[in-house]
């Protein structure tokens, strides 16, 4: 996948490109036992039947970084069975943090576990251990890098269109992910 015109400009990925910081943009991203079917194939005069799940009490999230550039490049993320909260997201923003490497850069749109009083305490001690937090202006999901690779995860890389148990959809969401982060790591 090309780098976007934008992140080609930018000084911040310039330095990224030169390993002098680690660029990540972050999200988190939900996943229904159901997907959506953009597309699909019956022969002619035949309706294409895709079973429904009811989600209730079966969905996964999922908390990720995406470091498109420089030796650290990759899909980083962290796969919960319930709603994302604002220590999940610190835990994650901590698991960043890499003794002797350059500083992160963390790019986030402003969803409130990203802009808690929980992350707002610590952001001083995680700037201090080389973890910069840049948020991106409300309304703007397509300066997130990370959002076009959700799509092509949902879209793509989950085999099945429905899964009738919890594991199942976790098995596949937890493959997608891993695929796709060794797909950018063999860029």
């Amino acid at each position: 996948m090309p780098l976007p015109q934008r992140a080609r400009r930018s000084s911040g990925s310039k330095k990224a490109r030169s390993a002098r910081v680690r660029l990540y943009f972050l999200d988190e991203c939900g996943f229904s036992p159901t997907q959506p079917v953009g597309y699909s194939w019956t022969p002619v005069g035949e309706r294409r039947r895709v079973p429904y799940e009811a989600p209730v009490g079966r969905r996964i999230n999922a908390l990720a970084a995406y470091a498109p550039l420089g030796p650290w490049r990759g899909l980083y993320y962290r796969i919960f069975p319930r709603t994302i909260n604002a220590a999940d997201t610190l835990s994650f923003l901590k698991s960043l943090v890499r003794p002797g490497a350059p500083p992160a850069w963390v790019v986030l749109d402003n969803g409130n576990v990203h802009r808690s009083l929980h992350i707002r305490r610590v952001l001083p001690d995680l700037a201090r251990q080389g973890v910069h937090l840049f948020y991106l202006p409300t309304y703007s999901p397509e300066l997130n890098d990370i959002e076009a690779i959700f799509g092509v995860i949902k879209g793509h890389e989950l085999p099945e269109r429905s899964y009738s148990t919890l594991e199942e959809l976790l098995a596949a969401v937890r493959s997608a992910l891993r695929l796709y982060h060794l797909r950018v790591r063999r860029r």
